[in-house]
C-alpha cells in the first residue's frame, strides 16, 4: 500500500481516482469505468429532459480551472447550470443531497468563469440540479430548480 506522495505503508483516502492509481486490481478500475459510463448515460438523460422542459442547451461538460459543469442551459433569458446525479436506483437520498456545499462552492466558481468569458454577467442565473435513476428498465428524472444560491452575487 502507497500514501498519497507515493511512498510505501500509506493509508489509502476514499478519493477513487487515487485508489485507482494505487491499486492494480482492475475490479476497482472497472467499477470507476462503470461510474464515468453510468454518469454519462445519466447526462444524456438529463439532456433530453431538459429539452422537453424547453431548456436550450448552451453547453456540456464545461471545465475551466474552478471546476466543471455538467450542463449548461437557456431557461427563457435565464443561464442554468445543472449538476446531473445518476443512481443506479431510487432511494439514496435526493439529488439535492447529494451536491454538498464543497460541490457547490466548484460549481458556482466555474459558473462565474463562464458568464464571465461569454459576457453574461448581466444575465439571470441560477443552479438546477437534476436527478436520474432507471427503473424496471425506465428512466425517470427528477429537476430541482434554484437548489442552491448563487454566492458572490
Amino acid at each position: 500500500m502507497w500514501d498519497f506522495e507515493g511512498r510505501p505503508g500509506g493509508v489509502l483516502g476514499s478519493d477513487a481516482r487515487l485508489i485507482v492509481k494505487c491499486c492494480t486490481s482492475g475490479y476497482v478500475a472497472g467499477m470507476a469505468h462503470e461510474r464515468q459510463r453510468l454518469g454519462a448515460e445519466g447526462e444524456r438523460a438529463a439532456e433530453k429532459y431538459l429539452r422537453r422542459q424547453r431548456y436550450a442547451i448552451l453547453q456540456r461538460n464545461y471545465r475551466c480551472r474552478a471546476g466543471e459543469v455538467d450542463l449548461i442551459a437557456l431557461d427563457g433569458y435565464t443561464v442554468v447550470f445543472v449538476e446531473v446525479k445518476t443512481r443506479t436506483q431510487p432511494g439514496f437520498g435526493t439529488p439535492l443531497e447529494a451536491v454538498d456545499p464543497r460541490k457547490q462552492r466548484h460549481i458556482q466558481r466555474a459558473a462565474q468563469y463562464y458568464l464571465a468569458e461569454n459576457r453574461l454577467q448581466s444575465r439571470d442565473a441560477r443552479f438546477d440540479v437534476v436527478g436520474v435513476w432507471w427503473e424496471g428498465g425506465e428512466v425517470h428524472c427528477e429537476l430541482v430548480k434554484n437548489a442552491f444560491d448563487f454566492a458572490g452575487r
